[in-house]
């Protein structure tokens, strides 16, 4: 007799989710499904605004990663005037997304994926989260909580404030650095790098005692898209680079014009659109974006620490991209290293 398991809510994921798994007679899965009911329709109600309005607009979009979408409208901005915005403007606004870097990435290994990694997948899942972390390693959780907590104190500084920032405007920004919070950010950097090497470390660790399991969990070769400046991993203004899986150069263009290079198809059981790179067409034009692309993208990283750890990442695919879906989570932290040491970077250039 056929059943249907549901699991709802779905826990440590940003936003509301099911899975539901539906078994055979035999008691195996015949199919299964993860469910985002919510409907946001960001861009209709967009059509029509000010566009002065948008840059705090989007970044509604998201609590965990706003920096980011009210940053790409405020670029959109910027292009629609012809603009170039002054070089203290772009720094600051670099800097506040170094810091959502932090943040976000923080959040995502320490919050919602090391409990798996931590306690193990037969672990109860009532104890299988940040709380039990906690209980356990009070000291592990200090260190993760204050690491998420300097990317947020970088955010509120430049941004006014740590959740859906204001300051980023069409032609630049509308609040300078302070010489307070400038020494504010300073005096946190450097234990932002530490902690991040921390973080590395316990990855390493992870990988160690689940290593019989990384090869054979969720290893799915793809395209590859993410952006670079000068072959350099770039998390705020560059090119896009796609590769194939074998991570030969597939095109290499300039973000506005990815309609030119970039498709989307529609399902008829999804709100999402499923992008492509259109050249080879869909589905076999799919690709991967977020830290494991983009560091499969980038030829080197223009940090010497995170640079470092780049090489250590290149040398796991063996001369190809990495495909291991696991390895997600130590591309993450070492964009965490970049992002702390850009951050020291900028905060000590004095224009």
């Amino acid at each position: 007799m056929s059943k249907t398991i549901e699991i709802n809510p779905v826990t440590r994921v940003e936003g509301h989710g099911k899975v539901t798994i539906h078994l055979n007679d035999q008691n195996q899965v015949e199919e299964s499904h993860f469910h985002v009911v919510e409907f946001r329709g960001f861009e209709k109600f967009c059509e029509g605004r000010l566009m002065s309005e948008m840059p705090v607009i989007t970044t509604r979009i998201c609590g965990i990663c706003p920096v980011s979408h009210h940053l790409v409208s405020a670029k959109a901005c910027d292009d629609l005037l012809g603009v170039d915005i002054p070089p203290a403007a772009k720094k600051l606004r670099e800097l506040m997304h170094m810091g959502q870097i932090i943040h976000s990435h923080a959040l995502h290994f320490f919050y919602l994926a090391a409990p798996d990694f931590i306690f193990g997948p037969a672990a109860d899942p009532a104890g299988r989260n940040i709380f039990g972390i906690i209980g356990t390693d009070p000291e592990f959780a200090r260190k993760a909580i204050r690491l998420r907590k300097i990317g947020q104190n970088i955010i509120e500084r430049i941004g006014g404030r740590p959740i859906h920032p204001v300051t980023a405007i069409p032609g630049g920004m509308s609040k300078p650095l302070s010489h307070e919070d400038r020494f504010s950010i300073s005096g946190e950097v450097d234990e932002a790098i530490e902690l991040a090497q921390m973080g590395i470390q316990v990855s390493k660790q992870m990988y160690e005692k689940y290593a019989d399991l990384i090869p054979r969990f969720a290893v799915i070769k793809t395209n590859y898209m993410g952006l670079i400046k000068e072959g350099n991993l770039e998390l705020y203004d560059g090119r896009l680079r796609i590769i194939e899986e074998s991570g030969s150069l597939l095109n290499e263009f300039e973000p506005g014009d990815y309609l030119d290079y970039l498709g989307e198809r529609v399902e008829d059981w999804s709100y999402m659109k499923f992008p492509f790179y259109k050249e080879r067409g869909y589905p076999e034009g799919t690709y991967r974006v977020g830290p494991l692309a983009r560091l499969n993208a980038a030829d080197a990283i223009g940090t010497e620490r995170a640079n470092g750890e780049l090489a250590e990442f290149k040398e796991m695919g063996n001369g190809g991209p990495v495909h291991e879906t696991l390895y997600y989570h130590y591309a993450r932290l070492i964009e965490v290293l970049y992002a702390a040491e850009r951050a020291r970077e900028l905060v000590d250039d004095d224009e």
